[in-house]
This record gives C-alpha cells, structure tokens and sequence, in this order.
C-alpha cells in the first residue's frame, strides 16, 4: 500500500465517523421577495421574514431531522405551502428549494459530503 492510498484510507475513516448537518437553502428566483418562508420537518422549523429577489437563504439542520419536509411562503400577497417528496439522509446532503416566478418551488437534493469531494480528488 503505498503512501497516498494510506492517507486516503485514513481521511476517509476519519471522516466516516463524522457527522455534518444538512443544508438546507431557499433560492428565490421569483423576481419579488418571498416573506414569511418556512421550512419544517417531524424535528425542526426554521425561517426568515424576508428572502430578497435573486437572493439566497441557507440553513443547517441538525442530524436526524429531516423527515417529512415542508416548505411555506407568501409571495405578491399570495401564501404557497408544499410538502415535496424529496429523499435525502439525515447528515451530508445539501437541498436547495429554487422558487420561480409562478410561485412554484422545485427542489434538488444531493450529497454534499466532504467524504466525496476528497475521494474525487485522489
């Protein structure tokens, strides 16, 4: 085993035994501020009063917390709730929620893991 593997297999267990909370970012792409926006799960409920056209909002979420998730927002006096079936783990994913102009929320879930960004470069 030469050196570089070894270093690889070290980063990568140590890393294992790590645990990183999950993002979660609302991307308003609707042209007009979002306002009252809510994310929410069986575990946890965040927010923010204001998320400015063009602008993006980021959250952590705790491990274990991201079961059954909502969002909520109201946009040009008109409030948008939507409980996407979205599948993502509890640690080292990334979900990005882009609003448009409708009003309609979509929702791109991967993993964010720096576990995979380090193996990728070996």
């Amino acid at each position: 085993m030469n050196f570089k593997t070894c270093i690889s297999a070290f980063i990568l267990l140590s890393l294992i035994g790590c645990s990183a909370d999950t993002i979660v970012s609302v991307n308003n792409q609707s042209g007009q501020a979002l306002r009252n926006v809510t994310i929410s799960s069986s575990g946890f409920r965040k927010g923010a009063a204001l998320i400015s056209a063009g602008k993006t909002v980021s959250w952590r979420i705790p491990k274990g917390r991201t079961d059954h998730f909502a969002i909520a927002f109201d946009l040009r006096e008109k409030s948008f709730s939507y409980s996407p079936d979205v599948y993502f783990e509890s640690e080292d994913w990334e979900v990005v929620v882009t609003v448009d102009a409708t009003g309609r929320a979509s929702v791109d879930e991967n993993l964010a893991s720096m576990l995979t960004q380090i193996v990728g470069r070996w």
